[in-house]
């Protein structure tokens, strides 16, 4: 496999702050998925910088990560890097010590950066607890239908690094 045709997809969260912890929780349940071999899947916890290791080589980066829209509980807005970087100082995107918007700015750096997608997912609570809330344990096949269409719009794009035509797409609940 030529390296520059990986896509990595990394699930982000603390496990101990219920639905903070969706990202990793996403990536449990796509490691009992078969996935084509090119497509990597990571649990990246809180690991900031860390994450840049993972990113290496890859075409493009799917993170998926409570964020706070201020939406219902378990929506699903997809978006690039760019509109992270847009909004970001008007409010904390991400909910835990991860700030993905430098771990974004640092790969970016980068000669040949990969494409950044992130899946944010609306939290219901965050607080002390392993469990997800029940919007987000009802939300989950949602949240894997899109990391799984994700991964279908890069194939069916072969070298086309922008898989996205729309900068923002939100699934309500």
């Amino acid at each position: 496999m030529n390296n520059m045709d990986k896509t990595v997809v990394i699930g982000v969260g603390n496990l101990l702050l219920k639905d903070d912890g969706i990202g990793v929780h996403v990536i449990n349940e796509l490691e009992k998925r078969e996935l084509p071999p090119d497509v990597e899947i990571y649990d990246g916890g809180t690991g900031g910088f860390k994450l840049t290791d993972l990113m290496q080589d890859a075409e493009r980066v799917i993170f998926i990560d409570a964020v706070d829209t201020e939406m219902l509980p378990g929506t699903i807005t997809t978006f690039k890097s760019e509109d992270v970087r847009s909004v970001y100082s008007m409010k904390k995107y991400s909910l835990h010590d991860t700030n993905l918007l430098e771990v974004i700015k640092t790969v970016e750096i980068l000669d040949n950066p990969p494409e950044i997608i992130i899946i944010g997912v609306q939290p219901e609570t965050i607080d002390y607890g392993m469990e997800l809330s029940i919007k987000l344990k009802d939300s989950m096949p949602d949240i894997i239908d899109t990391v799984l269409n994700l991964l279908l719009v890069t194939k069916l794009k072969p070298g086309n690094k922008k898989i996205m035509d729309n900068s923002m797409e939100t699934k309500l609940p």
